[in-house]
C-alpha cells in the first residue's frame, strides 16, 4: 500500500513539474518584453504596439514600435531580457 501511494506522490510530482519546465510560449514571451519596456520606458516613450515575434532557438524577439523609436526584446526561455532601442 505504501509504495502504491509513493508512486502516485511520484506522478503527480512529475506532472506538476513538467508544467513548470515547458517551454515559454509565445503569449509569455510577449507579457514578460511589455512588463519589461513599460518599466524601461516609464512613460516616455509613448504608445507601445506590438510589431512582430519570432522565435529562434531558445530566445524570443519582440519588437514594438513607439511613435519615435524601434525596440526589440529578447526574451530567454529563463526569463531574462534585454532591451534594444533604435531611432525611427
Amino acid at each position: 500500500m505504501i509504495s502504491a501511494l509513493r508512486g502516485a506522490l511520484i506522478v503527480v510530482s512529475l506532472a506538476l513539474l513538467g508544467g513548470c519546465i515547458s517551454p515559454m510560449t509565445t503569449r509569455e514571451a510577449q507579457d514578460i518584453a511589455h512588463q519589461q519596456l513599460t518599466s524601461y520606458c516609464a512613460g516616455r516613450c509613448g504608445a507601445l504596439t506590438l510589431a512582430h515575434t519570432q522565435k529562434i532557438k531558445s530566445r524570443w524577439l519582440v519588437d514594438f514600435e513607439a511613435p519615435r523609436q524601434k525596440f526589440t526584446v529578447i526574451v530567454e526561455d529563463d526569463g531574462n531580457s534585454k532591451i534594444t532601442a533604435w531611432e525611427k
